[in-house]
This record gives structure tokens, sequence and C-alpha cells, in this order.
């Protein structure tokens, strides 16, 4: 038989991390994104007319 507070206890500490690492990887992808925007807002559009193609 399983002792059900260790159970417990151990999904409990799964669950924590599992919170951490997905907060954590939010955060990578926010920044990210934050930082691609302002990358891409001093690049300059340069495309040629749609007739020319």
């Amino acid at each position: 038989m399983a002792d059900t507070r260790s159970l417990g206890f151990i999904g409990l500490m799964l669950g924590a991390a599992t919170m951490m690492v997905m907060m954590v990887g939010a955060f990578v992808v926010t920044d990210h994104v934050t930082g691609r925007m302002h990358f891409d807002e001093g690049l300059s559009v340069i495309s040629a007319p749609a007739a020319a193609r």
C-alpha cells in the first residue's frame, strides 16, 4: 500500500516545479517578443511595387 501523505507531497513538489517552468517560459517568450519588436521598429520596409513583380 502506498503512503498517501508522501505521494501528496511528491505531487505538490512536481506541481510547483511545473508552475516554475511555465512561469520562466512565459517570461522568456514575452522578453523575446518585446526585444524583437524593439529591433523591428528601426527597420525600414523596402519592397518593389506590385506592378513590377
